[in-house]
């Protein structure tokens, strides 16, 4: 039986977290934008925030990526 490396486990669970942590923001960004959309009546919202919105989300989606890509390989 091989020796569990406590700094291996450490970052796996550092990276989990972290990856946890942006899938719950970029699932809360998805709400806020679509309640936003949904509650502006007289198309207040202008194009760079939803862009800034939606950039954020992406950021979010791509640190989740970055964590599954390792269980690829």
């Amino acid at each position: 039986m091989s020796k569990r490396n406590i700094r291996d486990d450490f970052s796996y669970y550092v990276k989990r977290n972290e990856a946890l942590k942006a899938a719950h923001e970029a699932s809360l960004s998805v709400a806020c934008l679509l309640n936003d959309i949904a509650t502006d009546e007289n198309n207040d919202i202008k194009v760079y925030e939803l862009q800034k919105d939606i950039e954020h989300i992406q950021n979010k989606i791509t640190t989740i990526e970055n964590y599954l890509e390792r269980f690829d390989h």
